[in-house]
């Protein structure tokens, strides 16, 4: 595992989603160097695993997909995540976990324990294939299980860092080794061992995020005993081109693509148990619907809330479109069970249909019973699994219901001086909300430690590419024009593809310098593994 650069009093952002990554990118602007903390091997969060946010309906982060036309391959809400492309004021820990916190605002003394990942994302290629030679199939976490994986595997065509890993190692992995045999650049080792790390920091920014309400805890809507009852969380990922189905919502049962599709409001939120409002599940079901009744012919989309909670005036124009322009129907009452057809595999809905969008009556009106192919219950915000373990580490309170404890007027601050929240960890909220919140973290930051600010100057003249990709300029004034070629052959993986091209520059590239006099030919086997760049930037 490689080393890690200290720099003195820089700021711990505990959380990779986005709400982490705006705070430290506010903070490398500063001039202040900032640790982003990731528990998973890839930065992104809850929000990698969405298509689409309302109300724009823009994706989010790009997963190397088709969902919004070619060019966008932005992994992350900003380029100078990228790996040859990192901020210089940026440092990266993913798959690592916090152990202690001590010190005081300023001079934080914080314990780390980096996982192995047994791929070094620096010689990882992106081939594949280590995955195509593995055998073992676990479920998808990344796909909420609704595909499988190898063992060895990355959450999407583009993430970051733009590498496989390995998740959890096999009992016999280190006597199959045939990943390790099979990739070109010798990044795997599978006897990676867990390192330990210190940092010296001045401030801790804590965007945890959320967990969705689990509805196995609600056995009367269903889920996992009817096979098309399923979460908010895994009808984003159907929806999304990088999902298991590349974008087509289908039903679990079957495989068929539903016509008549249900959403149960407030799965986990407004109830004796979690009595809080989540926030968003009004309209990202809003949403998730909308995408129906553009995706799927005659497709109809029938909604259950106790009440439509749009947030702002855009807000409510989004649900106002919903109603008028793409005919989503609302009923306001809660379904408190829900029954299968075996022989159909529809979901029998029954409920009073007396109060429709608006409609205060006083009856509920009489029983009715309706079919549908597709049952999306819209799940709420918990705070994350480990909320309680982060809290006794941090010496932080937390709320009644689990999420930072923080003051009215002070809506960014925990209870320990020097460490800051924002995001859903401080309360349920959208992703608008969440970057806003991530932006007022990094100033509170910024103001605690304002005698830090500009100590790491950086240049804006090139793009922030690893000094070893910039090489010397030279004056070529009254040279031949000559074309330098850098062939990057991956191992003979891309070599085939050249000899197919009706490129005649490309072929000549091939052949040699002697069939082009004006063409300097460079060929190596990874152009952007360890000194091969440097070898053919003359």
């Amino acid at each position: 595992m490689a080393e890690i650069e200290q720099y003195p009093f820089g700021v711990l952002v505990v959380g990779g989603g986005v709400g982490g990554m705006r705070a430290a990118i506010d903070l490398a602007e500063a001039g202040i160097h900032a640790y982003l903390l990731e528990t998973t091997p890839s930065l992104g969060g809850r929000v990698a695993q969405l298509g689409f946010m309302f109300p724009t309906h823009d994706c989010v982060l790009c997963r190397g997909t088709s969902d919004h036309g070619f060019g966008c391959t932005r992994p992350a809400i900003s380029p100078t995540f990228l790996d040859h492309n990192l901020h210089p004021n940026l440092t990266l820990l993913t798959s690592t976990e916090l152990l202690a916190c001590d010190g005081e605002p300023g001079d934080f003394r914080v314990s780390l324990r980096r996982r192995p990942q047994y791929v070094d994302p620096s010689l990882c290629t992106n081939c594949g294939r280590c995955a195509e030679v593995c055998p073992e199939v676990r479920p998808s976490g990344f796909q909420l299980g609704l595909s499988t994986r190898k063992i060895v595997d990355k959450s999407a065509p583009r993430s970051i860092p733009n590498t496989f890993y390995i998740l959890e190692r096999a009992e016999h992995c280190l006597e199959c080794g045939e990943c390790a045999k099979v990739c070109p650049t010798g990044a795997i080792d599978l006897g990676a061992e867990p390192a330990a790390l210190e940092l010296h920091v001045g401030a801790v920014i804590l965007a945890l995020g959320f967990q969705p309400f689990n509805p196995v805890l609600m056995p009367e809507l269903g889920f996992g005993r009817i096979p098309n009852v399923i979460t908010s969380m895994q009808y984003e990922r159907l929806a999304s081109r990088s999902g298991p189905t590349e974008g087509i919502v289908r039903r679990i049962s079957d495989g068929q693509v539903p016509r008549r599709l249900a959403w149960l409001q407030c799965v986990g939120s407004r109830d004796q148990r979690n009595p809080y409002c989540s926030s968003i599940c009004c309209m990202y079901a809003t949403k998730e619907a909308m995408l129906a009744m553009q995706r799927i012919p005659g497709a109809e989309c029938h909604i259950f809330t106790m009440d439509e909670r749009a947030f702002n005036k855009e807000y409510n124009q989004y649900y106002r479109e919903a109603r008028e322009s793409f005919g989503i129907r609302y009923t306001r009452c809660r379904i408190s069970d829900l029954q299968e057809d075996p022989a159909t595999g529809e979901v029998i809905l029954r409920f009073p249909g007396g109060r429709a969008h608006g409609e205060s009556a006083a009856g509920q009106g009489p029983l009715q019973e309706e079919r549908f192919d597709l049952v999306v219950l819209a799940v709420g915000i918990r705070p994350p699994d480990d909320a309680l373990q982060i809290a006794g580490k941090l010496g932080i309170e937390l709320n009644e219901y689990g999420f930072c404890q923080t003051d009215k007027f002070s809506p960014l601050a925990s209870s320990r001086p020097g460490v800051f929240v924002c995001g859903a960890f401080a309360s349920p909220k959208e992703i608008a909300e969440t970057i806003l919140d991530a932006s007022g973290a990094a100033a509170e930051v910024m103001r605690l430690m304002s005698n830090r600010l500009g100590e790491r100057p950086f240049d804006r003249a090139q793009p922030f590419i690893n000094g070893a990709f910039q090489g010397p300029e030279r004056q070529v004034a009254g040279e031949p024009a000559t074309v330098a070629v850098a062939l990057c052959e991956c191992a003979g993986e891309l070599v085939f593809l050249i000899r197919r091209s009706p490129n005649p520059c490309l072929h000549a590239s091939l052949r040699g310098p002697e069939t082009a006099p004006k063409l300097i030919r460079q060929s190596v086997d990874y152009v952007f593994v360890g000194d091969d760049w440097k070898e053919s930037n003359h």
